[in-house]
């Protein structure tokens, strides 16, 4: 009598073993790098997508604030300071505060009247400009930051020098105006609103002005905004930093 028997039980040999092995290691390597790669590609990305939102941003505020220029203000400077990389104006940017003047104001005076409910609703910065005008006269005046404003009814607001004219309770506006400075520092590569930060890594900034050939008043202000990743990127070329620049040509409505 005949026994069949099945011993066909073998493993894998130790060559199988190290194939499968090195097979393993190169598909492991392989989504290792795209997995480095893609992660790097995310980075640059929300770098390049920071960068790209400081500059407009920043242009959008300074494009908004400087087409302001002049508004509300009569008999001065409106550009006060104009550099390549700094500019100064005066302007009612926000109307916080439109009032009418409640007690005659005489010449001379540092000090007007008007009613503002409730206080706490309105301030004036120490930066801020007061406005007056009956329609006839028109007076801008800097706030006096050392004294206490709005207090009381009728609240007052303080000048730092004496009006010029006298002006008639009821028929006379009194108005805030804002004094707005944007600057770059090169150093710590940001724009500053009156010496608060605005936006970061801005390499460059620049500013030129168009004149009107029969007024010479500036009529145009020409925005240039360069700015960087946060980052050096090793596989970029140069420096290793990407960079953006957004331009913008203002028209002055108050020249």
């Amino acid at each position: 009598m005949s026994v069949f028997r099945n011993d066909n039980e073998y493993g894998f040999t130790l060559v199988e073993l190290l194939v499968g092995l090195v097979l393993t290691v190169i598909i492991l390597s392989t989504a290792v790098k795209l997995l480095i790669s893609q992660r790097k590609a995310f980075s640059v990305q929300e770098q390049v997508s920071e960068m790209q939102q400081y500059i407009r941003s920043a242009m959008d505020i300074m494009t908004r604030e400087i087409r302001m220029a002049g508004c509300m203000v009569t008999g001065t400077s409106t550009i006060r300071t104009s550099g390549t990389s700094t500019i100064t104006f005066l302007g009612d940017i926000d109307s916080d505060i439109a009032a009418t003047l409640v007690t005659n104001a005489n010449a001379g005076t540092t000090v007007v009247f008007v009613s503002l409910t409730p206080d706490s609703n309105y301030s004036i910065a120490s930066t801020d400009y007061i406005y007056i005008s009956d329609g006839n006269r028109t007076e801008v005046i800097p706030s006096d930051s050392s004294a206490s404003h709005l207090v009381g009814e009728p609240d007052p607001i303080y000048l730092s020098s004496g009006l010029l004219y006298s002006y008639i309770a009821g028929s006379t506006t009194v108005r805030t105006v804002e004094n707005v400075t944007f600057s770059h520092d090169t150093a710590n590569l940001k724009i500053y609103r009156n010496s608060q930060p605005l936006a970061e890594n801005i390499e460059f900034i620049s500013l030129t002005y168009g004149t009107n050939t029969v007024t010479g008043a500036t009529n145009t202000v020409t925005i240039a905004i360069t700015g960087r990743t946060a980052n050096i990127d090793p596989n970029y070329s140069g420096d290793g930093y990407r960079r953006g620049t957004l331009t913008s040509i203002i028209k002055l409505r108050n020249q």
